[in-house]
């Protein structure tokens, strides 16, 4: 009986081993999930789930951001956002601000500041940039929200300007108003109400200007053009507000009596060119194409000029005398639906991406092939941009009921835009001595109606890469904007019964079936 008890007798419990066993397991928990905590504070990838991506700076932006005009800076740039709380937009460009700090690696060097709940610092602020500010805008500082970009270095901070030179003291600082970030439209009550949000696109100007100090120079051809400037919905206002937001300054200029183009021009714009050129003036045209690092921009659309067309086809892309239309039944399309095509770099985020051009739009004879006249003197083109074998060019296009005659016209798939670059672009020593130009074969697309996000990136894309600023290439900022469901009167009230009387009675009954079965 005693032995089998002592059997079954338990274990002694050894509780400072179990304790100290627990203790480990503690510990070893603990600076498990601090060490996750700190590898994930490091190396983490943030998402944006908002449903219209509200918070992802553009693939342009982002490109600047990683580019040496950025990460070469001895000094980061001061980005600082001076906006109240109760600002309906503070959220919002707060979050940008953070995503320009995070994307340049600390380059961009993000303050926020309310001006309400800050005073001391807001007086620091207003002394240090106020008369820049009142030299810009002519009134005082923090009357309303704004970010400051200042792009200046640590040498320039600390200069004090003589008299009378604030405003070139302040060439590297940039002011961005609220008002600039969004747009507004006046609803039926006469309301002013914000109904798209640009705040990625005012920033990013803001940024550039502010790191590159001035504008670059692009002069229009004006007396070439078959546009005119006076009034607000002209393309070629259009044109020159849409360079603006890169930083360029478009200068109207008359080369009628010219006798060299300035030294100054960053590129050179001939607008739907209705005119021809003299031979003088095709010589100082001539003349400025054999510079280094001349840079031409040239949009069509109806009859090219004759000295001109010769100039292009000298050059390898000639345009034909026709119109790119298409047929769907007995209707004429002249609507051109055309595909972005790969080879450039300056278009790899628009590539196998299809746009619209309105309006008039004539085809492109490019020779980027068989071409060894034109490589034998350093000139190599390149297309951007095609349509699909469906559209053709038509010659006798005044006719009533065009049809597609292979004998005289261009068929399909049809051509619509080009590059050339003259020069070793492959070497490193003279790759940035190189000449460009781009040949759009329709002007139409640059009027305010037509003037897509998808045209304004192929714009931009196209603008960027003449002046040699291949890092803001590609896909833009996007204006985040609210937009309304129409909805006729009878919609709205049959809306309106179903959430007053079908959803409550449908969970009445609901309620009422799970009470009976319980009874049962």
């Amino acid at each position: 009986m005693s032995k089998d008890s002592d059997k079954t007798q338990a274990k002694p419990v050894h509780r400072f081993g179990t304790g100290a066993l627990t203790l480990a397991q503690v510990i070893c928990f603990i600076l498990l999930f601090l060490a996750v905590n700190y590898l994930g504070a490091l190396h983490y990838v943030p998402k944006d789930l908002s449903s219209d991506t509200a918070f992802t700076l553009s693939s342009a932006t982002r490109r600047y951001l990683e580019s040496p005009a950025v990460q070469e800076r001895k000094d980061p740039i001061r980005m600082l956002i001076a906006f109240k709380r109760n600002n309906g937009l503070y959220d919002r460009v707060r979050a940008l601000g953070e995503e320009y700090f995070r994307l340049s690696g600390g380059k961009v060097k993000l303050e926020l500041l309310d001006p309400v709940r800050s005073p001391d610092r807001t007086q620091q602020v207003a002394k240090e940039y106020g008369k820049a500010f009142a030299s810009a805008f002519s009134k005082s500082m923090f009357t309303s929200d704004l970010a400051i970009i200042d792009a200046r270095t640590a040498e320039e901070r600390e200069a004090v300007p003589e008299q009378g030179t604030e405003r070139l003291a302040s060439r590297h600082v940039r002011f961005v108003e609220s008002t600039a970030m969004a747009s507004f439209e006046t609803d039926l009550e006469g309301k002013r109400k914000i109904s798209g949000f640009l705040g990625e696109d005012a920033l990013t100007t803001g940024l550039v200007a502010a790191i590159e100090g001035k504008p670059r120079q692009i002069y229009l051809l004006a007396d070439k053009s078959g546009y005119s400037s006076e009034s607000a919905d002209s393309p070629l206002m259009n044109f020159s507000g849409a360079l603006l937001t890169q930083n360029a300054l478009t200068e109207p200029l008359q080369i009628a009596g010219l006798a060299k183009i300035p030294d100054d021009a960053a590129a050179v714009a001939i607008i739907n060119p209705a005119y021809d050129f003299t031979p003088q003036e095709l010589e100082v045209l001539s003349e400025y194409w054999t510079r280094p690092k001349s840079s031409l921009l040239v949009t069509l659309g109806g009859e090219t000029p004759p000295r001109l067309r010769a100039f292009l086809r000298n050059l390898g892309i000639t345009p034909g005398r026709d119109r790119v239309i298409t047929k769907r039944g007995e209707h004429v399309v002249t609507n051109v639906r055309a595909e972005f095509q790969g080879g450039m770099e300056f278009t790899r985020d628009l590539w196998e991406k299809t746009t619209t051009l309105e309006g008039e739009t004539c085809s492109l004879d490019i020779r980027d092939k068989d071409n060894e006249d034109l490589t034998g003197r350093g000139i190599r083109p390149y297309t951007l941009l095609a349509t699909g074998p469906n559209f053709w060019g038509e010659t006798a296009f005044s006719t009533a009921k065009p049809e597609f005659d292979l004998r005289e016209d261009n068929p399909g798939p049809i051509r619509l835009a080009g590059a050339v670059i003259r020069g070793a672009a492959t070497r490193d020593d003279l790759g940035d001595q190189i000449s460009r130009m781009v040949v759009i074969s329709n002007s139409d697309f640059l009027s305010p109606k037509y003037f897509s996000d998808m045209n304004k990136d192929f714009l931009a894309s196209c603008v960027n890469w003449l002046i040699g600023r291949e890092e803001l290439t590609g896909t833009g900022p996007r204006t985040l904007g609210t937009y309304k469901l129409p909805l006729l009167d009878s919609q709205v009230s049959f809306i309106n019964r179903v959430n007053l009387f079908f959803l409550p009675a449908f969970a009445l009954a609901i309620a009422a079936i799970v009470w009976s079965s319980r009874r049962a």
